[in-house]
């Protein structure tokens, strides 16, 4: 006997999906924030973290590090030491669809002790960013932010729509909010 599946759409860009995927291969955005706990009415802090939205972290004054996969990694090092804000680069393919990230601690651990300086130069970033990065959508919850850097052990998580990136989320940006609480 044959199973018919029924035909699923991605519900931010349309693109056919395979039932009981956690996210979408398109865009690559996550379904898995459905039908979360609500807060304590008399929580505050939990009720700031499991309704903030991390689309209201994503920083105006420091827009995310775009660079390609082709960028050497010499040239994502100046742009972080450039912007000292920010502690990783979004790499984009020529849609500016999201691709992959590129962190300090990437290059500190690919890279240091086993690159030269000099081949740094021409060393491409896409051989030490993390292909196809988790993603969020900037209508996630802090909640679920924090819980995907805690399982995933990550410091940043990309915010995109449709898959280009908006910003990015990093515990630098959610940390100093919550010790205000």
């Amino acid at each position: 006997m044959t199973t018919k599946f029924k035909k699923f759409s991605c519900p931010y860009c349309g693109e056919e999906i395979t039932p009981g995927a956690d996210r979408c291969e398109g865009c690559l955005t996550s379904f898995t924030q459905r039908d979360l706990p609500q807060p304590k009415e008399k929580e505050s802090l939990q009720k700031e973290i499991m309704t903030k939205k991390v689309g209201e972290f994503i920083s105006q004054k420091h827009p995310p590090i775009i660079v390609k996969r082709t960028t050497p990694v010499r040239e994502v090092v100046e742009k972080l030491q450039a912007d000292p804000y920010q502690g990783c680069v979004l790499v984009c393919d020529d849609r500016k669809k999201l691709i992959g990230i590129a962190s300090i601690r990437d290059i500190l651990h690919k890279i240091a002790g086993v690159v030269s300086l000099e081949e740094t130069a021409k060393y491409p970033v896409e051989k030490i960013m993390t292909a196809n990065p988790q993603t969020l959508p900037k209508e996630a919850t802090l909640a679920y932010a924090l819980h995907n850097m805690a399982i995933g052990r990550y410091r940043h998580i990309p915010i995109v729509e449709n898959g280009v990136p908006l910003g990015v989320v990093s515990l630098r940006d959610i940390i100093p909010y919550l010790s205000k609480k």
